[in-house]
């Protein structure tokens, strides 16, 4: 029996678990572990652990590697720290332990920083597809930076250079102050003034992004490098309780060539957003996504499975379904009763 570690991962890893199941006839043994005892992907793991809180990185892989050397682990598939793990894979390796991430640490750290990335792909030829933006290190460079924008006539939204799950990203909305405010969910929206009180006890010790807002839709693409070529699966995002994936040329094309770049062989996610006709590249995630199921359910295609079997030196047949489109409605974890 293969026995498989999840750590500290998104609720929606428990459908990445299935999936994994659903893609092989041997058995498997889910570890699951989180700081939170009561994550819902433990209902999907035969085993289950609560993390300690651990602030340093290399705390954090020492832990790991005495976790994988205590519960007998095969495989560990990290979410948390992920970038600090692939730096040890080879420490994993010695101990028998098989790791599905990225092998290029170096590579991963600089995908770790937006304003890295955004640098990375602009010398590797990507310039055009990178969206403007202003790097600030304190408050006042913020100040400056929302009225150098806000003076060309662009809506100004702002994020952390270091962020996951779009946690800090936040929309500067003035008309949240007017009575049309009632009846519109604020959701990421925060006014200027807000802003600022927020933001002028940061210490900028990670750098403030400020950018144009991008308006149209976010494209969530789920990739991995297999011997039969680039999984690729755009997904584009709407504000409705469907998503569509869609196998349009240009972002297929565009994704190729981020992935031949890269040229990482393990699950990752490439989130783009379109803005008046152009497609810009938001961030890369090095690892499945939290709505990677969705895709997969869309197309027919186990990345998960692949991703393991590819792991493990086996080769898992796909094939993209005969299909432009495709709706796929949200699926929701389930939720905890007891």
């Amino acid at each position: 029996m293969t026995r498989i570690w999840f750590n500290h991962w998104f609720s929606t890893a428990y459908h990445l678990i299935q999936l994994m199941r659903d893609g092989t006839d041997e058995p498997l043994c889910i570890i699951g572990s989180n700081r939170n005892e009561h994550a819902i992907y433990r209902r999907a793991c035969e085993e289950w652990h609560t993390e300690p809180e651990i602030r340093s990185d290399e705390e954090y892989v020492s832990f790991c590697l005495e976790f994988c050397k205590q519960h007998k682990v095969d495989i560990f598939v990290p979410r948390h720290r992920i970038t600090a793990i692939a730096k040890q894979v080879d420490s994993f390796k010695e101990i028998g332990v098989l790791v599905l991430c990225g092998r290029n640490a170096e590579l991963m750290q600089i995908l770790d920083s937006k304003q890295e990335t955004y640098a990375f792909f602009a010398e590797h030829g990507l310039a055009d597809c990178i969206p403007e933006y202003l790097s600030t290190h304190s408050f006042p460079e913020f100040c400056t930076a929302y009225e150098t924008l806000h003076s060309k006539g662009f809506r100004v939204c702002y994020k952390l250079a270091e962020d996951e799950g779009a946690l800090t990203f936040r929309v500067i909305d003035n008309n949240l102050e007017q009575l049309s405010a009632l009846y519109s969910k604020p959701n990421t929206k925060v006014t200027l003034s807000a802003a600022k009180s927020i933001l002028q006890d940061y210490d900028f010790s990670v750098p403030m992004l400020v950018m144009p807002y991008l308006d149209g839709p976010e494209i969530s693409v789920d990739c991995l490098r297999t011997s039969r070529g680039n999984i690729v699966i755009p997904r584009y995002k709407t504000n409705t309780r469907y998503s569509v994936v869609r196998f349009d040329a240009q972002i297929m094309a565009l994704s190729n060539r981020i992935l031949d770049i890269l040229n990482l062989n393990a699950p990752l996610n490439l989130q783009f957003r379109l803005h008046q006709g152009k497609t810009f590249l938001l961030e890369i995630n090095p690892r499945m996504s939290g709505g990677l199921q969705l895709s997969c359910l869309a197309t027919g295609i186990n990345l998960p499975a692949i991703a393991l079997q590819q792991l493990l030196g086996k080769e898992m047949p796909w094939n993209y379904p005969d299909l432009k489109e495709q709706r796929v409605a949200h699926i929701e974890t389930p939720i905890c009763l007891s």
